[in-house]
């Protein structure tokens, strides 16, 4: 399929293009437009919106490529357009003619015996990706959080909580101390919760687009950071810290109007700023003001409180705050998402642990009968058409078998038998099983030859023959020869065969 979209022109590759984006819609159109659908059980809904995704973003790939050729970067379209009028275009097309042979003469490309519409389809679905639930996670009706439940009870200062409270819990990531969400140990705690959620939401809802609404999310955790209206991680402001007014050292010309701010404020302005706060109100004032025209770089150590490097290091809190910000609010957000799923969990977790013996047996046959298929809608499925684009076989309930199923049994490979009148066996389990049928056994009958083990695996005439006549001669070399293989004894108890016996008595040899 590369070498014949490389030897396309642009024209032609836009035509294909346009063509696969057709089969695409149509496919998903035919897979989402049944109302029948709605019905669906938890299981073949998940399985149906992973093929409309796996359709979606071929459809989307394609729409890329599409729009890069009519943006004609190179001119290589416009080029070809051009070539196709003026006085020179029936060179240019029998230019192409030759190139298009030579092409198909060098690389000997197969004639397509499928229909264009089920090859896209059979690529586009063996390139996507393929479910995997666990058995707590039910085939994707429940959550999976145990390993998540042990993270959690390894934090500093959580509550610790079973499985089933954790998991009511679990979306209330506001509640978690800020010293454990910034440590390390919670930091990978909460990028854990956020993976297997959004891991989750992709294989249950792939259609669902979860990427906008976390770009949504952060919008909203930008605008709050940006007005002050996080309570929760927005650094306090002066006032706010230290219980006084902020003091503008751009309304003071000299240390002596600083004096008049007072010594309490004097002392948690410094204490703010990294400096030292004791000594009189004059050394406080000037030691405030030199500020004002001198960054705390440069100010002599002298002045610097024993403390100055480590609130300078905490002048990084803001990033991993707003960092931790964001990291919660994705997690809201994927919690309300999954609120319905975590307390179905929450409440499956309990019901198990307080069920009995007969209560499991009586619950497990009922989801044995809630699996089988109700008489009405057998009837329903009877009467509408079955979309069947890929020609799968039709398994027992008169549907078309899975396609993993199909792949898994190779009932795609083509095995074709002369002997039987070049009829065409699907999957290697009904070619050789063949071998035994009547089909295969009369046209040995009618070629003579016996449809015996040796020919196990014989499918040409020719072959056949050739190893009809070789058994034959095998057959003719270990035959019964009288004269070699009879035996006769003398009177000694000597044994040998027929034709030494005579030649000895003939000679007067034996006595």
């Amino acid at each position: 399929r590369v070498l014949r979209v490389c030897a396309m022109s642009v024209l032609e590759q836009t035509r294909v293009l346009h063509e696969e984006l057709e089969v695409l819609e149509r496919a998903m159109m035919q897979e989402l437009g049944d109302p029948s659908n709605a019905r669906l059980k938890r299981v073949d809904e998940i399985a149906r919106d992973q093929v409309v995704s796996t359709m979606l973003q071929a459809h989307h790939e394609r729409c890329e490529r599409l729009v890069t050729l009519h943006e004609d970067a190179d001119g290589s379209r416009r080029e070809e357009i051009n070539s196709m009028t003026g006085p020179g275009v029936f060179n240019t097309f029998y230019e192409q003619l030759r190139a298009t042979r030579d092409y198909h003469r060098k690389h000997k490309i197969p004639p397509q015996t499928e229909s264009s519409e089920r090859l896209l389809l059979t690529e586009v679905l063996e390139n996507g990706p393929t479910l995997s639930f666990t058995g707590e996670e039910a085939e994707g009706r429940f959550l999976d959080m145990h390993e998540l439940h042990e993270m959690y009870l390894n934090l500093k200062g959580v509550e610790r909580l079973d499985y089933s409270s954790y998991l009511r819990k679990s979306t209330d990531v506001a509640s978690l101390p800020k010293a454990t969400v910034l440590s390390a140990q919670g930091q990978r705690y909460l990028h854990a919760l956020k993976g297997y959620w959004s891991d989750f939401l992709a294989r249950t809802q792939p259609l669902m687009p979860l990427k906008e609404m976390l770009d949504k999310a952060n919008e909203e955790v930008a605008e709050a950071w940006k007005s002050g209206a996080d309570s929760r991680w927005k650094p306090a402001s002066g006032s706010e810290a230290n219980g006084h007014v902020e003091i503008d050292l751009d309304k003071f010309e000299t240390a002596e109007q600083l004096e008049s701010v007072g010594m309490e404020a004097l002392k948690a302005e410094l204490a703010k700023r990294g400096l030292k706060c004791g000594g009189s109100l004059k050394e406080r004032a000037s030691r405030l003001f030199l500020l004002k025209t001198t960054p705390l770089s440069a100010v002599p150590k002298a002045q610097l409180a024993k403390g100055a490097k480590q609130s300078q290091s905490d002048a990084a809190l803001p990033d991993g705050a707003k960092q931790a910000a964001l990291l919660e609010a994705h997690i809201g957000r994927l919690g309300e998402l999954l609120a319905e799923a975590i307390e179905d969990t929450a409440t499956m977790v309990e019901k198990k642990q307080a069920r009995t013996y007969e209560e499991i047996e009586r619950d497990l046959a009922q989801a044995a009968e809630e699996q089988m298929p109700d008489e009405e809608e057998d009837e329903e499925a009877e009467e509408k058409p079955i979309y069947n684009p890929l020609n799968l076989p039709l398994g027992w309930d008169g549907k078309p078998i899975p396609y993993w199923l199909y792949k898994l049994h190779g009932l795609n490979l083509e095995f074709k038998c002369e002997i039987c009148g070049n009829y065409s066996y699907w999957g290697p389990r009904a070619y050789e099983r063949h071998f035994q049928e009547w089909r295969h056994a009369h046209g040995m009958q009618c070629l003579g030859i016996p449809n015996s083990k040796h020919f196990h695996g014989i499918t040409l005439i020719e072959d056949a023959y050739t190893l009809w006549a070789k058994l034959k001669a095998e057959q003719g070399s270990i035959s019964w020869n009288p004269e070699l293989d009879e035996e006769f004894e003398d009177k000694q108890g000597n044994v040998m065969n027929r034709k030494t016996y005579t030649d000895l008595a003939r000679q007067g040899l034996l006595d």
